[in-house]
């Protein structure tokens, strides 16, 4: 049975779909420049000596590692130059692989661009870009959308959103078949916003609406025009819509693998002016470790990632300087500041939510450390 609508995130099928999108979702294109920011290799560098281990699970190295957990492609960074690439299950330098809700790092840094312009407020109700979204949004501010503090609770695999987004197909009992219609009419529990972090990507993809609202542009053109064009990223990439073309801001982006390392690269080197390095530092530093502390997602990070904050759309260790975009399905980029390394990552595991292949790609991540920094 081959990938379609109705199996593309369940293994093996995953394994196919994931970089090749644009043949079972409705895609717009994000469009590259003609400038590539070219990205040198060290040849030099050895990893022999590569050897991470979780808990009583055996010592990889780095092709086990890899193995284990389902790499369809890596790139890692220091300095600025590629020190290890891989790719594997068909995937190619070319293939545009799906980000999951790491799109939701990539929507964060077009925020920070688009409020540094004065085009946007994230101190504003999001309602006041969207009025129309659902009640369940009264009084959530944008900040709160970009850090999860919205109060919403609300599961992101339930069928109604997924249909309405174009991830699942229609059964024909659905009250809302887009995602706009969707995110108008959603009912769901609710803390109250600032009650801390809880993850619902409802959050983002109204963002991705409110973003799109303020500029009069599509969310594909927003971050083509404001990222990938002045990075200079090598390949066009690739944004999922709905059938009315509203992106899923929350997790439909897809590019290459060396293009999420130039994204890593730029945030290590401080947004050289694309993001706002204040936007960075905010990322860095101004979230509620508290909050996140007291979150479902604490237990995945403790003993690696110790003083984590959900910020602007990115995990930050502040006391490591280190920040993370995280996807499910085992997308993943790291970027070490302090040191300059970018470890981005794409990958077909079979489970959606798997904390302990987390943990495992940040052990992997710390020992690239080791091995580059002494």
């Amino acid at each position: 049975m081959e990938a379609d609508l109705s199996n593309w995130r369940e293994s093996p099928h995953n394994v196919w779909a994931f970089h090749n999108i644009d043949k079972v979702l409705s895609t717009h294109p994000v469009k590259t420049g003609d400038a590539t920011a070219s990205i040198p290799s060290n040849d030099t560098r050895s990893f022999d000596g590569f050897q991470i281990q979780l808990s009583a699970s055996p010592e990889l190295d780095l092709a086990g590692f890899q193995a284990v957990t389902k790499t369809d492609g890596m790139v890692v960074l220091h300095k600025g130059k590629i020190v290890h690439e891989f790719y594997d299950h068909g995937n190619e330098r070319t293939s545009k692989h799906i980000l999951m809700s790491m799109t939701k790092s990539v929507t964060g840094l077009v925020t920070g661009i688009l409020a540094s312009q004065g085009k946007f407020d994230v101190n504003k109700p999001i309602k006041h870009y969207v009025p129309e979204a659902s009640s369940v949004f009264d009084s959530v501010t944008v900040q709160q959308c970009l850090d999860m503090n919205s109060g919403i609770k609300y599961n992101d695999g339930n069928h109604e959103y997924r249909a309405a987004a174009g991830w699942n197909p229609l059964r024909g009992d659905e009250a809302h078949k887009t995602l706009h219609d969707f995110l108008s009419h959603v009912e769901a529990a609710t803390d109250g916003p600032g009650a801390g972090f809880n993850y619902a990507s409802l959050n983002t993809d109204l963002l991705g609406w409110a973003l799109e609202r303020a500029t009069g542009k599509k969310l594909a053109e927003l971050i083509s025009e404001l990222l990938w064009q002045p990075m200079g990223a090598e390949s066009d990439a690739l944004v999922a819509v709905d059938s009315e073309g509203s992106a899923r801001a929350a997790g439909g982006f897809c590019a290459t693998v060396r293009d999420i390392a130039r994204i890593g690269q730029l945030v290590a080197d401080g947004g050289r002016d694309i993001v706002p390095s204040s936007w960075i530092e905010d990322m860095m530093h101004h979230g509620d470790k508290d909050a996140f502390a007291n979150g479902a997602w604490a237990p995945g990070f403790v003993g690696d990632l110790d003083s984590v904050a959900y910020r602007d759309c990115w995990l930050a260790d502040s006391d490591t300087n280190v920040l993370c975009g995280l996807g499910i399905h085992g997308q993943m980029l790291v970027v070490d500041r302090t040191n300059n390394i970018v470890l981005a990552k794409t990958s077909s595991q079979a489970t959606a939510v798997d904390f302990g292949s987390v943990k495992m790609v940040v052990r992997a991540f710390k020992e690239f450390q080791r091995i580059l920094v002494d």
